[in-house]
Parts: structure tokens; C-alpha cells; sequence
């Protein structure tokens, strides 16, 4: 017989040696091929396990920084909410609290409903709405 598992057996004279050892030597292939699945399998494994920390590290951070972005975007709405100053404005006897947007939106639709081009009673229309409006924006 030989001295290690690995290596090929010496042929027997005897038949019943002979398919023992013939026998022994597949097994041995086999735990070989089997041992190659398994580390291949391991490795297989151990990959999988890297992804997956690597998923779960990545889902954090998402986490912290949706976390970050919803308090900028807080902050930023507190801001401008803060800075939404809300103007008295009065039309015979009656006073409208408009936002500084509000007074931008009428002073741009005045702007359309009397072109400063067409004809002078419109540019003085204009010039009279822009007149009240100016001291609404500052």
C-alpha cells in the first residue's frame, strides 16, 4: 500500500486487494471533489455575508442622512416661513394681509393686463398699481 491517502495504491494480485483498493482510491477522489464544493461554498458564504454587512452599512447611512436632510429641510422651511411676512394692504375700507409672493403675482398680473407698450391710460394704470404695490415689497 502507499504511504499516503493521495497516492495511487500498488496493484494487488489478490482480486478482492484489487477492488478494495480500487474502491479506496475513488473515495478519495470523491472527498477531493467534495472538499473543492465546500470551500467553494464558503467562499461562496463568506461573500454573501460581506454583501449583506455592506447592504445593512449602506441602509444606515441612507438613514442618517434622510435623517440630516428632514432637519436641513426643516430648518430651511422654518425659515422661509419666518420670512413670509405677511403685509396689510387697503382697498376702500377693506385690508387685505398679503405675503410678499402674493404682492409679486399681482404686480406680475397687473404687468400683463396693461403692457407698458399699448397706449399711455395703460402705462398709467400700470404706474398707479406698481406705485400702491412698491410699498408692500419692502
Amino acid at each position: 500500500m502507499a504511504d499516503t491517502p493521495h497516492d495511487p495504491f500498488l496493484p494487488s494480485s489478490n482480486p478482492e486487494v484489487a477492488l478494495l483498493q480500487h474502491e479506496l482510491s475513488e473515495a478519495y477522489k470523491t472527498i477531493k471533489a467534495l472538499s473543492r464544493q465546500l470551500d467553494k461554498e464558503q467562499h461562496r458564504h463568506a461573500e454573501t455575508v460581506r454583501a449583506h454587512k455592506k447592504t445593512l452599512d449602506n441602509l444606515a447611512e441612507a438613514g442618517r442622512e434622510r435623517s440630516a436632510l428632514e432637519h436641513d429641510r426643516a430648518l430651511w422651511q422654518a425659515r422661509a416661513e419666518a420670512e413670509q411676512v405677511v403685509m396689510p394692504f387697503t382697498i376702500g375700507g377693506l385690508t387685505i394681509d398679503m405675503s410678499p409672493s402674493e404682492v409679486q403675482a399681482i404686480r406680475k398680473a397687473m404687468e400683463r393686463l396693461y403692457p407698458t407698450g399699448a397706449n399711455s391710460g395703460d402705462a398709467a394704470r400700470l404706474q398707479a398699481w406698481n406705485s400702491a404695490l412698491d410699498p408692500l415689497e419692502d
